[in-house]
């Protein structure tokens, strides 16, 4: 432990007491992972004693019928549609979240940054839910039109979906273009090279490490999307890779497991079988990803002239034959003299920027496209009464009254669980431990805990939160899950402010005598508020837009305001799944109403990061 403590002045016991509050917040993180674990291999278990099920059929069977007379429960029917969509996903989101990031590191200007990152990061922040809405009533009429699709198809999931995971791949790779040594572009350069051929064949073989990160992670989170492919590709499971019929995901059985829709039984059992798998899929290439930027490409300051050269010259396929292609001798003479291969490569060059400055216009038209159609869709049902009146199965009358006071109780109670113990994890991991393999042990768990599927969480909070504590279907439960699930978010957001306090901060304080712990409360912890504050309020976001997880636990049939945290409740993507799903076209138009009432409150809770954030920035004095 790196805390001082002067055992003559009485603070070694409080000493004592805080690292253990903080090492017992940190621990959370593993007793997250291990109620995974428990509910997932407690259902797995029974769903395999049970006389309907075997593991070779699971393993090997091209059959998945829950239900009937003859049931079978062969994954692969289940594994083809998650691959279908998320290999269709990641075709399109790679090309166009690549460029766009090479557009932005490399071509934009840093006004013209500053606008258009944030715009494709917004799409991250739209709910899945939303994505689902636009999908079915927007995109899959379009498909069936020109393609003689089914009313449900694995098209329109795998466009929604690779727009939800664009932010994705467009953030990390963008982030690791960025990483790449000035030195290299400017030999590059140097050495005759375009800006295009630059950054085509010196940065982006350089960066490949973080892009190749990016696409794992946005690969886990296409596997792991639940209500968009819910909503959008049908729940019909078959064998078979036409994005044009209706297909089944994983984590789509598992939706339709807490719909109710599937009988309780072997085929409910199932759903813990298919959440097991799924969660093996995605800690998989979470491992992967971690493993991957573990080779980051290192500092200039390790490079010598010599060797950057060399690396140039083999990165550079242009240039390998430099007295035939370039004339290099002729331009040593006279560098101002035209060539005719100088022109084919800058016309070249612009045609490439060209590109990819449209690809990333597709992700902004995108989601142009989607908050039109919302508000169209939705601006004339919002008034007075909507926003007042209880859940009704007459449309005129309905309204989301207690669905939103349902909504503001959840995330409140979720907040206070999870974020003392994430700023709790975060000083604990930052500023109170050394490294040891603990600390790399309880680090590795929250990224994995992270990167699990949300729908998996919902599974945890019914079995452990209301059937084994028998807090029932509550605010509590919900909360509990939720707070389960944002705890990751807070302890990165919050290391990462406590990071971007200057270490000086520290060596001054304990320079003078204050403890460790002093030291952090005193000047770390009040320097770090503002990145405090921005993370918390994204994990408020996330969780305000959460569908999935508590699916589970949500009183579906609720109409009214929870009074007490063990009451029954509603909140608003459940609600919008709900109507999004009824055949009524009024129902549907309700659905948009609410998707407008909850993109407001996402925006305001942005906006509010946004100002904390550049305010923060404003006064910060180192």
């Amino acid at each position: 432990m790196l805390a001082e403590a002067n055992p003559l002045d009485g603070s070694a016991p409080k000493h004592l007491g805080i690292m253990g509050v903080l090492f017992a917040s940190a621990s959370l993180s593993v007793i997250a992972s291990g109620l995974i674990i428990y509910t997932l291999a407690d259902g797995t278990l029974d769903f395999f004693l049970s006389e309907e099920a075997e593991l070779w059929e699971f393993l090997t069977s091209t059959r998945w019928v829950p239900n009937g007379l003859n049931p079978s429960f062969g994954i692969w029917p289940l594994l083809s549609g998650t691959a279908l969509i998320a290999g269709g996903s990641l075709l399109l989101a790679i090309p166009i979240g690549v460029s766009s990031a090479l557009y932005l590191s490399e071509f934009s200007s840093n006004r013209s940054r500053r606008i258009l990152k944030p715009l494709i990061e917004v799409l991250s922040g739209i709910p899945s839910v939303v994505h689902g809405f636009f999908a079915l009533l927007v995109i899959s009429p379009i498909i069936r039109e020109y393609f003689d699709a089914t009313y449900f198809n694995a098209a329109s999931a795998i466009i929604v979906v690779a727009a939800m995971i664009l932010p994705i791949i467009v953030s990390i790779s963008d982030d690791a273009i960025r990483a790449v040594p000035k030195e290299m572009r400017e030999a590059s350069l140097a050495l005759g090279a375009t800006k295009w051929e630059t950054a085509s064949k010196v940065v982006l073989p350089s960066a490949r490490s973080g892009i190749v990160a990016s696409i794992l992670l946005a690969l886990a989170r296409a596997v792991g999307e639940t209500m968009a492919v819910t909503l959008a590709a049908g729940s019909v499971a078959s064998l078979h890779l036409n994005p044009l019929k209706e297909t089944q995901t994983l984590t789509a059985y598992i939706a339709q497991v807490a719909t109710g829709d599937i009988p309780p039984g072997p085929a409910t059992d199932a759903g813990f079988a298919v959440g097991s798998t799924l969660f093996i899929m995605t800690y998989i290439a979470n491992l992967l990803a971690i493993r991957v930027t573990k080779k980051k490409f290192g500092n200039s300051r390790n490079y010598t002239f010599r060797s950057l050269f060399s690396t140039l010259i083999l990165k550079i396929g242009y240039f390998r034959n430099l007295e035939s292609e370039i004339s290099i001798s002729s331009n040593l003479i006279d560098p101002l003299k035209p060539n005719k291969f100088d022109l084919i490569r800058r016309n070249r060059e612009k045609f490439w920027i060209v590109i990819i400055g449209c690809s990333f216009s597709i992700g902004i038209i995108f989601l142009l496209v989607l908050l039109q159609t919302v508000i169209e869709s939705g601006i004339n049902g919002i008034s007075y009464n909507f926003l007042t009146n209880f859940p009704s199965s007459r449309s005129i009358r309905a309204g989301i009254g207690p669905v939103i006071i349902g909504s503001v109780y959840l995330i409140s109670l979720a907040i206070l669980f999870a974020l003392p113990s994430g700023i709790g994890a975060a000083i604990y991991l930052n500023e109170m431990s050394r490294p040891s393999k603990l600390n790399f042990f309880l680090r590795r768990t929250i990224q994995n805990l992270a990167a699990v599927p949300s729908i998996i969480f919902g599974l945890v909070g019914l079995v452990v939160f209301s059937r084994l504590l028998g807090f029932g279907l509550s605010l509590m439960t919900g909360s509990l899950t939720l707070a389960m699930m944002i705890l990751p978010m807070i302890v990165v957001t919050t290391e990462e402010a406590l990071l971007a306090v200057p270490k000086s901060f520290r060596d001054g304080a304990l320079a003078v005598g204050a403890t460790r712990w002093q030291t952090v409360r005193h000047h770390v912890l009040p320097n770090a508020v503002p990145g405090i504050a921005t993370g918390t309020i994204l994990s408020i976001a996330r969780a305000l837009g959460e569908t999935a997880p508590i699916l589970f636990v949500a009183s579906i049939f609720s109409k009214t305001a929870p009074s007490g945290i063990f009451d029954g409740f509603m909140a608003l993507p459940i609600q919008i799944f709900f109507w999004t799903r009824h055949p009524k076209q009024e129902f549907q138009d309700l659905a948009a109403s609410t998707i407008l009432v909850l993109l407001v409150l996402l925006i305001i809770l942005n906006l509010i990061a946004l100002f904390i954030r550049n305010r923060a920035e404003a006064k910060r004095t180192w």
